[in-house]
């Protein structure tokens, strides 16, 4: 039973250290959007990318881990939540359970913040793309005067751009 508690905790500190990988990553993307870095996003988009399918395999470890434990335990099949394990290991797995616990939750608000602003920076950048966009592609203004023999609706419009994002 000790070694899955010890499997467990250190599956779990594997896990948070993703978290706090991520969570670094999160504030540099927010520097980046700011520095208006297009091919520094990118890279840091891949090297998140690669964090959140090691913390997927991560999770597919720990599942059937926390299955058995429970099943040791004789908890309910639903009672997988880390505040159930808790209640049920001895004193000194349940203060590293503890620990892990506060630490997940600080980094997980601090990360559900950052990425609302960095949403927000985003939404404001595609709001500048997307203005400058119809700045450059609306038509040039028709005169009011034409040369004999021509109706100014007939006039080939011209524009900077000639399509639309």
């Amino acid at each position: 039973m000790t070694a899955m508690w010890d499997k467990l905790v250190l599956l779990l500190n594997q896990t948070l250290q993703i978290y706090q990988a991520l969570l670094q990553l999160s504030k540099k993307k927010r520097e980046i959007l700011i520095a208006t870095d297009p091919q520094a996003l990118e890279k840091l988009i891949k090297q998140e990318e690669m964090l959140i399918i090691e913390a997927g395999k991560l999770e597919k470890l720990r599942q059937p881990l926390i299955k058995e434990l429970a099943a040791a335990l004789g908890m309910a099949s639903g009672q997988t939540a880390l505040s159930a394990f808790i209640n049920h290991a001895d004193s000194q797995i349940s203060a590293k359970l503890t620990v892990i616990r506060e630490q997940f939750t600080g980094i997980t608000d601090e990360l559900a913040q950052l990425n609302k602003l960095n949403e927000r920076l985003i939404q404001q950048s595609l709001d500048y793309i997307s203005y400058n966009i119809n700045v450059l592609s609306q038509t040039m203004a028709e005169s009011t005067y034409v040369p004999k023999g021509q109706n100014g609706e007939d006039r080939n419009r011209r524009s900077i751009l000639d399509t639309k994002a």
